[in-house]
C-alpha cells in the first residue's frame, strides 16, 4: 500500500468528525423547527380565515401536537437505543416534511389536528436523539458547553422559522408558511442520512466517552431495552428533572405558541409582530450557551443551581409582563429578550446537559426522551390551556402571565432540591 493510499484510507482526525457531526445535528434540528413553529406564525392568519374559531379551539392543535410528541419521546427514546439517531432522524424529517406539505393544502379542522399530531410524533425523534448522538462524541468535561452550543439550533431555528413563516404569510398567505419549510427539511434528511455517524466507533475512531463497566459476561453494547428502562425510571435525579421540566416546558411553549398572537392582539402589531417576537429566541441563545458554560466553569458541572436561579427570575419577569402598558412594543420586545435568556438557559440545562450527566451513556437518548416527554405533556397546557385562560379573561393577558409565573416557580423549587447533584464520574 502506498503512502497516498494509506492517507486516503485513514479516517479524518477526531476534531474534524466532531465538527461534522455537530454541524449536521445543528442543521437537522434547526430544520425541524422550520416545520414546527411555523404554526405559531401562521396562527393569526388562520384565525382570520376561520373567524368562528376561538383561542381555545385553535390552541387544541398545538396541544395535540404536544401530547403526541410526549408519547413519541418515550417510544423513540427506546427505539433509538437500537436504531440510532442517523436512521431515526432521517425518517422523522421525511415524515415532518410530508405532514407540513399536506397541511398546506387542507381546510378541515380535524385534518389539521391529525396532520399536526403526525408532525408531533415525527418531531419527537429529534432533540433526544441529537443530544444522545452528540454525547457520544463529547467528553464529560466539555459537555455542558458543547450541548449549550448545540441548543442554539432550536433558538436560531425558532428565529428562522418565525421569520420565514412570517414572510410567507405576509407575501403568499398562511398555507405557504407550511409548504416552503417542508421543501427545506426534505433534502436536509437526505444529507443527514449520508454523512452522519452515531458514534466515533462507526467512523473507525476510538470511543470518546468512557463507559461504566458492564456486568460480568455482558458488554455495555448488550444492554437490553428493559435494562435501559430500569436505569432510567429508577434514577431519582432524572425523575426530579422530568417533573421540573414538565412545568418549565409549559412556560417555554406558552411563549413560543402565543408571543406572536400577544404582539398582534395586545400591542396591535398584526404585520410586524413576528419580526419583533424573534427577540425571545434570539437572546435565548445567550442564555443557553452562557448557562452551559457557567455550569461547567463556576458550578463544577452542577446544572441545578443555575437552573433554579434563572427560573426564579423568570417567574418574577412573568409577573412584570402583566404590567406592560398596551402598545408599548419596545418595552415588550426588550422583556421578551430577557424572557428568552431566562427560559432557554434552564431549558438546555434540564433537557440536555443534566439529563446526559446522570444517565448511562447507552441510555442517554432514552433518559432525554423521558425528560422531553414530560416536558411535552407540560406543553399540552400551553396550547389549549392558555387559550382557555385567554377566553375566560375575554382576551386580557394579565391572568395568563400570572399563571406562567406560578408555573416557572415550581421547577425552580424542584431544581433547588438537586443543588449539590453532580455528574457521574464516568459518563
Amino acid at each position: 500500500m502506498t503512502a497516498l493510499e494509506a492517507r486516503a484510507e485513514k479516517p479524518p482526525p477526531l476534531f474534524a468528525w466532531q465538527a461534522r457531526i455537530f454541524s449536521l445535528l445543528w442543521l437537522a434540528y434547526a430544520s425541524y423547527y422550520l416545520c414546527r413553529l411555523n404554526f405559531a406564525a401562521a396562527q393569526p392568519a388562520i384565525l382570520k380565515d376561520f373567524p368562528d374559531w376561538t383561542s381555545a379551539k385553535i390552541g387544541v392543535i398545538p396541544s395535540v401536537y404536544s401530547g403526541v410528541y410526549a408519547i413519541g419521546q418515550l417510544v423513540n427514546g427506546q427505539l433509538s437505543v437500537r436504531l440510532g439517531a442517523r436512521r431515526m432522524m432521517t425518517v422523522a424529517m421525511l415524515v415532518a416534511g410530508v405532514a407540513n406539505l399536506l397541511l398546506s393544502q387542507v381546510s378541515s379542522y380535524e385534518l389539521m389536528i391529525v396532520l399536526w399530531g403526525l408532525n408531533g410524533f415525527a418531531q419527537s425523534a429529534g432533540w433526544s436523539l441529537a443530544v444522545g448522538a452528540m454525547a457520544n462524541w463529547t467528553p464529560k468535561e466539555r459537555r455542558g458547553f458543547v450541548i449549550g452550543l448545540l441548543s442554539t439550533c432550536y433558538m436560531l431555528g425558532n428565529v428562522f422559522a418565525w421569520l420565514l413563516a412570517g414572510a410567507m404569510v405576509e407575501g403568499y398567505g398562511w398555507r405557504a408558511a407550511f409548504a416552503v419549510p417542508a421543501l427545506v427539511i426534505l433534502p436536509m434528511a437526505i444529507v443527514f442520512a449520508l454523512f452522519v455517524r452515531n458514534r466515533p466507533e462507526d467512523a473507525g475512531l476510538p470511543p470518546v466517552v468512557e463507559e461504566p463497566k458492564a456486568e460480568p459476561g455482558k458488554s455495555s453494547a448488550q444492554i437490553s431495552s428493559a435494562e435501559v428502562l430500569r436505569m432510567t425510571f429508577t434514577n431519582r435525579v432524572l425523575l426530579v428533572l422530568a417533573a421540573a421540566f414538565f412545568c418549565a416546558n409549559a412556560v417555554r411553549y406558552a411563549f413560543m405558541n402565543w408571543t406572536i398572537q400577544y404582539m398582534a392582539q395586545f400591542h396591535g402589531e398584526e404585520h410586524t409582530g413576528v419580526f419583533k417576537a424573534v427577540a425571545l429566541p434570539l437572546i435565548g441563545i445567550v442564555g443557553a450557551v452562557g448557562a452551559g458554560w457557567a455550569s461547567d466553569r463556576f458550578f463544577g458541572g452542577r446544572r441545578a443551581p443555575l437552573a433554579a436561579i434563572m427560573l426564579t427570575l423568570l417567574a418574577g419577569l412573568c409577573v412584570a409582563f402583566a404590567y406592560v402598558p398596551r402598545g408599548q412594543t419596545l418595552v415588550a420586545m426588550v422583556m421578551l429578550g430577557v424572557a428568552g435568556l431566562l427560559i432557554y438557559g434552564p431549558d438546555m440545562l434540564m433537557s440536555g446537559a443534566a439529563t446526559v450527566d446522570f444517565s448511562h451513556p447507552r441510555a442517554a437518548s432514552a433518559a432525554t426522551g423521558l425528560t422531553m416527554s414530560t416536558g411535552a405533556l407540560g406543553a399540552v397546557f400551553s396550547g389549549a390551556g392558555i387559550g382557555w385562560v385567554l377566553d375566560q379573561a375575554h382576551g386580557e393577558w394579565t391572568t395568563a402571565f400570572y399563571v406562567l409565573a406560578g408555573l416557572a416557580l415550581v421547577p425552580a423549587l424542584l431544581m433547588a432540591t438537586l443543588w449539590n447533584a453532580r455528574p457521574k464520574s464516568k459518563s
